[in-house]
């Protein structure tokens, strides 16, 4: 019953804060969810296992921006887009397949949802996993913060514009322009009211923090840790990695090549945190003997 309450819970929060044009940011989501863990007599226990992981976390987003300062000049990565397909560019095909720069079309509200979602779906499947079992949230939160620790360094050395940026109005002819839908769609439905809390209003984000894209995989790192335990979460996380990877592609942010290299980063990452957890569980009954 408890678990039925807490989806509509979560889901009319989610859904009244999108309607109002209001951020789903993670301080948010976690408020919420340790709305939840009250409920379950497990607030304290919260609190001690996703204090260190939020601090890590916000300091992460904190430093994100710090990266675009190193003085490297962005990486045009077009060039291998359209070596992987064929000398075309998919965000172009799609955005002039689709895309109806008067109105606010479906595609672009479902694209901005997958988008929006991209912190809030790793906190809730983390949740899912801490209730569950706290070793394997753990482990998966490690995986999640190494993820983002070697895709900011990668940042810092290679930064990489997304297409909207080395495709813009004014640098490539008309016919070439790739919309940044996102902010485009915003302005349409929320114009000045869309509201942003003022712990991300004073972050400095990084237009050049393209490759590897993390939201693509975010939700594709959910998927494997969900794989072992819990199939159809796991299953339904594939889809929605590929839901992400056609949005964030169809809205200018990503380049296909920006995501497959992320599921590169999802790969090591699982691979470093388990190996390092098989490793100390075997190393621990020695030490102990």
């Amino acid at each position: 019953m408890i678990l039925v309450g807490s989806v509509l819970y979560l889901a009319l929060i989610f859904g009244v804060m999108l309607w109002k044009g209001i951020s789903i940011e993670p301080e948010f989501v976690v408020f919420a969810l340790l709305v939840i863990a009250i409920a379950l007599g497990r607030g304290r226990t919260f609190i001690a296992d996703w204090g260190p992981f939020l601090i890590l976390f916000f300091a992460y987003e904190a430093m994100r921006g710090f990266a675009a300062k190193t003085g490297f000049a962005p990486h045009d990565l077009s060039g291998l887009e359209r070596t992987v397909f064929g000398g075309t560019l998919p965000t172009l095909t799609l955005q002039h397949d689709f895309y109806r720069i008067e109105t606010v079309s479906p595609q672009d509200v479902i694209a901005m949802f997958f988008y929006f979602m991209h912190f809030p779906l790793p906190i809730l499947v983390g949740f899912v996993f801490w209730i569950r079992s706290r070793e394997h949230y753990r482990r998966f939160i490690a995986a999640l913060l190494l993820m983002a620790l070697l895709s900011f360094v990668t940042y810092l050395f290679f930064p990489s514009a997304p297409p909207w940026y080395q495709f813009q109005e004014g640098r490539v002819p008309d016919s070439q322009v790739v919309h940044k839908i996102l902010n485009e769609t915003v302005d349409k439905l929320w114009g000045n009211n869309y509201f942003v809390s003022p712990l991300y209003t004073h972050l400095n984000p990084n237009q050049f923090a393209a490759f590897p894209s993390l939201h693509a995989a975010f939700p594709a790192l959910a998927a494997v840790y969900a794989w072992s335990r819990y199939r159809p979460l796991a299953i339904g996380l594939i889809l929605w990695t590929a839901a992400v990877l056609l949005s964030v592609v169809y809205l200018g942010e990503h380049y296909v090549v920006d995501a497959l290299d992320g599921f590169i980063y999802v790969a090591v990452a699982a691979l470093i945190v388990e190996s390092f957890n098989r490793w100390w569980r075997h190393r621990a009954p020695a030490a102990g003997g």
